[in-house]
């Protein structure tokens, strides 16, 4: 067999949709492979630079980019799915107008986010972070400043959504990448320099405010068959109502998965002291690196799945959701024992220190991130099939058990406790229910076009 037959074979056994997902998932790992390197290497520098309660509340304000993901509203969310939908159909007339109508929504949410933040700098930020009033200028600006590239992140996001939505999310991902580089140079140079606790959240959060500019403008300058270039013909109100409907169902669905997920370290320090949350933060992000890794396979195929569905291919549909939650689940299972048995090892080399943690938070992370794995599997097929009343209801109940469980835990106990609250609020809440109704759910997939959910 010749070197040519060979590429063509593994191309026609790939598939047109298999290698979307290979081209966006290797470029995605590019990017996260960068950003693990950018985890593991700053971290020393930064907690060498701060002392351990600025170190506490330089963690907790960088994780506040997570919520970023759903400050839009789920506008971002709602227009891939729709974005994807019309691409599945062949109307890439339509990808304009969506693209449009979510860009005036999500500029008038930035804008709003802006004003608030401003109003906000007359907040006690010091006390409110947990840290003396001496620090009281270092701790208002690293607060401001993470805020606002919040809230300018909000409208910058459409523009990887929308290339995720045409298979085109590749391009995304190299900006990703060196972002993530310029963070940690960034990071490295401020911590040398002692410049303090605010330059030193700016330089984490650049790495993902750097790369969204930087996408923005590839994406407008693009010629994504005009799209980014060309005025939409028509304003559209319907589009608009349905991003918005949409945006709703999958703002609460973000926001219950906020709360219950990564609410985390900022209760940690409010009630047990950043100290505290610092220790936890070490061994949260090195656990981090299973869904950053299995992140490479759910963003790119969501869009995908959407794109099938709307071509009325539920075999491949079908087949693909039962591959990715079994590989997922034992990936997942291998990579936590994995490092909750070398944690000793890979802290020491890491942190060039010992840091003791308790095998009860170890234990709480491996059974977590076992069962995250496959829910987020099954997750990714549910919000491409635009089924999200029952994901919101869902949410909100996981939420408010999450949250429960640990407050309760940290009052009584202490942060050790508190993975294994959301592994139980998440077995009960979403994974059991969704496994049960999971045969209706893809019946209803085969039996309705993608955009009529």
């Amino acid at each position: 067999m010749t070197m040519g037959t060979r590429r063509w074979h593994w191309s026609q056994w790939l598939g047109p949709r298999g290698q979307s997902v290979l081209r966006t998932g290797s470029w995605s790992l590019i990017a996260k492979c960068v950003a693990a390197i950018n985890l593991f290497v700053a971290l020393p520098f930064v907690m060498r630079s701060l002392g351990p309660a600025e170190f506490g509340v330089w963690a907790t304000l960088v994780s506040v980019m997570t919520f970023a993901g759903f400050l839009d509203f789920g506008i971002g969310n709602g227009a891939m799915n729709m974005i994807a939908d019309a691409l599945g159909r062949g109307r890439l007339d339509e990808v304009r107008i969506v693209l449009r109508e979510a860009s005036s929504v999500l500029v008038r949410i930035a804008l709003i986010m802006l004003v608030a933040a401003v109003a906000m700098a007359w907040l006690p930020w010091w006390r409110m972070l947990g840290l003396s009033q001496a620090a009281d200028t270092q701790a208002t600006s690293a607060a401001l400043i993470a805020l606002a590239i919040v809230a300018c992140g909000v409208p910058l996001s459409l523009a990887t959504r929308t290339q995720l939505g045409l298979g085109l999310g590749h391009i995304a991902f190299r900006w990703q990448a060196f972002g993530q580089v310029f963070s940690l140079i960034a990071t490295i140079t401020a911590a040398l320099l002692h410049a303090g606790l605010a330059w030193l959240v700016a330089a984490a959060l650049s790495s993902t405010a750097v790369p969204a500019v930087l996408n923005a403008v590839s994406l407008w300058r693009h010629p994504v068959h005009g799209m980014a270039q060309r005025p939409a013909p028509s304003r559209r109100p319907d589009v608009r109502q349905r991003i918005r409907r949409d945006g709703f169902l999958f703002f609460v669905l973000q926001l219950g998965g906020a709360v219950a997920f990564t609410i985390d370290l900022p209760l940690i320090t409010a009630i047990r002291g950043p100290v505290e949350a610092g220790e936890y933060a070490v061994v949260q992000r090195l656990f981090s690196v299973i869904p950053l890794t299995l992140s490479l396979l759910w963003v790119p195929l969501w869009p995908i799945y959407r794109t099938a569905l709307a071509a009325y291919d539920f075999g491949w549909v079908r087949r693909t959701l039962a591959r990715s939650v079994i590989g997922a689940g034992g990936f997942a299972v291998a990579a936590a024992l994995f490092f909750s048995l070398a944690f000793a090892a890979i802290t020491h080399i890491w942190l060039h220190k010992p840091l003791s943690v308790s095998w009860v938070l170890l234990g709480g992370f491996v059974a977590w991130s076992s069962i995250e794995a496959v829910g987020q599997a099954l997750a990714t097929f549910l919000n491409a099939a635009g089924i999200l009343r029952f994901q919101v209801a869902v949410a909100v109940l996981l939420a408010i058990l999450s949250i429960g469980l640990k407050l309760a835990a940290l009052i009584l106990w202490d942060a050790s406790l508190v993975p294994w609250c959301t592994f139980v609020a998440y077995t009960l809440t979403s994974l059991i229910p969704t496994i049960i109704r999971l045969p209706a759910f893809l019946h209803r997939a085969n039996s309705s076009p993608a955009d009529a959910r």
